[in-house]
């Protein structure tokens, strides 16, 4: 059955399909503005769940309208025209001001590039083998930053590697990591590379480090080249001494628990010390009060003359 239009029965008319997707790129968004554009599949789905809902439709709903639509290319080149206007007048609203003034501390977001090998690498059979590891450390670097690795990546067929990556690490300071990551492919296409990785934890940053060439298999040929590389620092600058304190606070808790652990690990060594010595102690004065029997000696006595 169809509807007048000749859109089946069930599939979202342009209108609703045109709110739902302007929705849903909005939504877009704002997850990779906050970080979640990598993984993070558990924290996104409720989101997307409550788009569904404010429009009253079902993921199977709008899954067969999408197939649709995609099915029709015309009419959703009309709808995505409409989409793309409904985002740019979004979006000069909010550079207008009007949902969020733009003030002092809005001007003084900061971004500075902490890149600091090389922008370029051209790698042939001739070049050793390397991961181009980086790790950049600065005291500066806390809670609050966000950091964007971006770069242009081409591998050839003949490049042996297997499972090529790129990955992007913030490493706190105590031991654990967040990581942004990406697949490379060996097919001589020229790719761009966009990482935007935000220091959520409330650690002192011990290191920003990641890998641009990663692989499984390490050994081979090389044929891989890397341009335009760059390491963006954003924070704001108004609120670094705010931030500092919250992260010296949470900084000191560390270093107490740690030396708390420190202490009774110590603490047991020496009571099993302890309890060693006074083992022995009880064992040696045991020995000590046991008279062993002395062997007797029988007197020859000289025969009666």
């Amino acid at each position: 059955m169809t509807a007048c239009s000749g859109r089946p029965k069930g599939v979202l008319s342009q209108s609703k399909m045109t709110a739902v997707l302007t929705d849903l790129h909005k939504l877009d968004g704002y997850l990779f503005e906050k970080g979640y554009q990598y993984n993070h599949f558990e924290d996104k789905t409720p989101y997307y769940h409550f788009i569904l809902q404010k429009y009253g439709i079902t993921e199977s709903e709008f899954d067969a309208s999408l197939v649709w639509y995609t099915k029709n290319p015309k009419t959703f080149e009309r709808i995505y025209d409409q989409v793309l206007v409904n985002l740019t007048e979004l979006d000069n609203i909010v550079k207008s001001g009007k949902f969020h003034p733009v003030d002092s501390a809005a001007l003084a977001k900061m971004k500075i590039n902490i890149w600091n090998k090389s922008t370029k690498y051209k790698l042939t059979k001739d070049s050793t083998r390397t991961r181009l590891h980086f790790e950049i450390t600065d005291n500066n670097l806390m809670l609050g930053d966000v950091y964007v690795l971006r770069l242009l990546q081409q591998i050839a067929p003949e490049d042996s590697s297997a499972k090529q990556h790129v990955v992007l690490r913030i490493n706190y300071v105590d031991g654990k990591s967040d990581s942004a990551y990406a697949d490379s492919h060996n097919d001589s296409l020229t790719r761009r590379y966009y990482f935007r990785l935000p220091a959520l934890r409330k650690q002192k940053i011990k290191s920003v480090s990641g890998e641009l060439l990663g692989s499984k298999e390490y050994k081979g040929k090389f044929n891989a080249m890397l341009d335009s590389i760059s390491l963006f620092r954003e924070f704001n600058g108004l609120k670094q001494d705010s931030l500092r304190k919250v992260i010296n606070k949470a900084d000191s808790v560390y270093k107490a628990k740690k030396l708390k652990l420190q202490l009774d690990s110590i603490r047991k060594v020496s009571l099993q010390k302890k309890k060693t010595d006074s083992i022995l102690n009880l064992k040696s004065q045991n020995m000590k009060s046991v008279s062993l029997p002395k062997a007797t000696l029988q007197k020859k006595t000289a025969p009666a003359k």
